[in-house]
C-alpha cells in the first residue's frame, strides 16, 4: 500500500524529536538524550514516507519454482484520480524505488481514496503471484514475548524504521515477479514492496540480525561503515579472519546470510530483545541506561543503514 512519497532524504530537525515527558524528565535529561539523536542525525528521516537508503547486505529474492508467469489486465482508473496516481509513479521512478519492466507478468493496481477525499493510497494486487511464491519458514515473534520484561522499567523508546520495506533491494527475478499494471504503463519494483508474501519475513530477518549480531558485512561492504562507527562495535577490518575468502563484488546480490561471516564477541545482542517488524521498544530503569540503550542502538542500526522516522518515533516515554 503506498501513500504519498516524499522527498529521498527530506532534512531532519531534531529539536522535533518526541523526547521526555512533561513533569516527569528534567530539561538536562532530555538535553542528554537529544545529544545522542544529534550524533546520529543522519539515520533520522523528517518524514514516515521518505525513500530510505538501502539496507546494507540484504536483497529480497523470492521463488515460484516452474509457475508461469500471469499477465493480468490493468484496471480502470477513475479519471478524477488519474492525475495522482501519475505524480505518485513519476516520484516512485524518480527515486528509484520503481522502474519501466519487461516483465511477462504483471498485477493490477488498486486506487483507494483516503479518508480526507482528497489524498489516495495505491495498492497492487498481488493475489495471483502470491500464490505461486515459496512461502519462507522465518518466523514472526510472539507478541506475548516482545511484552516481557516492561514491567520492571521506568523509561521508555520506540522506534520505527522509515519506509523499511523500501529500503530492501531486489534480486533479478524477484523484481520481475513484483510487475505491476496499470493504464500509465508496465512497472516493476527495484526494492522490495509491500503486500508481497515474504516481504515481512525478509525485514523480520534483517531486524533480528541486527537487534542480536548473528552475521556481519562482507569486507567489501563494510569498508563503506564510518570509522567511528567500526570502533565503537570493536571492528577491525584489518584483523578480519574472511579477509582472503572468496570476493564478491558489490554488485553480486548475495546475502549476508548466504555468506553466513559470523561477528566477534564485541558485536553481540545490542538490547536483548526482539522487534516486530519495523517496530523497535525497548524500556530501560533509568534515564543514563536508556540514554545509553539507545546509543547502542543507534551505532547498530547505522552499520546495516536502517534509517528511522524521527515524527513515527518516542524518546524516554
Amino acid at each position: 500500500m503506498l501513500s504519498e512519497l516524499r522527498e529521498l532524504s527530506p532534512e531532519c530537525d531534531i529539536n522535533k524529536a518526541d523526547v521526555g515527558e512533561p513533569g516527569w524528565t528534567t530539561p538536562a535529561e532530555e538535553e542528554k538524550l537529544r545529544t545522542r539523536l544529534t550524533y546520529h542525525h543522519r539515520i533520522f528521516l523528517e518524514d514516515g514516507n521518505a525513500a530510505p537508503a538501502p539496507k546494507r547486505g540484504v536483497w529480497c529474492d523470492l521463488d515460484v519454482g516452474d509457475a508461469k508467469a500471469v499477465a493480468q489486465r490493468p484496471r480502470r482508473i477513475a479519471p478524477h484520480l488519474a492525475i495522482k496516481v501519475y505524480e505518485l509513479l513519476k516520484k516512485l521512478l524518480e527515486t528509484g524505488l520503481i522502474a519501466h519492466s519487461g516483465s511477462p507478468g504483471a498485477s493490477p493496481i488498486v486506487v483507494v481514496l483516503k479518508k480526507n477525499g482528497v489524498d489516495i493510497r495505491m495498492c497492487i494486487d498481488y493475489c495471483v503471484v502470491n500464490g505461486f511464491i515459496q512461502l519462507s519458514n522465518y518466523p514472526l515473534p510472539l507478541i506475548d514475548d516482545l511484552l516481557i520484561g516492561f514491567e520492571s522499567v521506568m523509561w521508555f523508546m520506540s522506534l520505527d524504521t522509515a519506509s523499511g520495506f523500501w529500503a530492501i533491494r531486489m534480486t533479478e527475478r524477484a523484481k520481475l515477479i513484483s510487475a505491476f499494471v496499470c493504464p500509465f504503463g508496465h512497472f516493476q519494483w527495484v526494492r522490495m514492496p509491500f503486500r508481497l508474501k515474504n516481504a515481512p519475513l525478509v525485514y523480520q530477518a534483517v531486524i533480528n540480525n541486527c537487534l542480536w549480531g548473528f552475521v556481519r558485512l562482507c569486507p567489501e561492504e563494510e569498508a563503506e561503515v564510518d570509522q567511528d562507527l567500526l570502533e565503537f562495535l570493536g571492528l577491525d577490518p584489518s584483523k578480519r579472519e574472511d579477509s582472503g575468502s572468496q570476493v564478491f563484488t558489490l554488485a553480486d546480490t548475495v546475502t549476508v546470510f548466504q555468506r553466513n561471516i559470523p561477528v566477534p564477541a564485541s558485536m553481540g545482542p545490542v538490547l536483548g530483545r526482539s522487534s516486530y517488524i519495523d517496530d523497535i521498544a525497548h524500556g530501560a530503569p533509568t534515564w543514563d541506561q536508556l540514554c545509553d540503550d539507545l546509543d547502542s542502538l543507534l551505532f547498530r542500526l547505522r552499520y546495516w543503514n536502517i534509517s528511522v522516522s524521527l515524527p513515527k518515533s518516542e524518546f524516554g516515554k
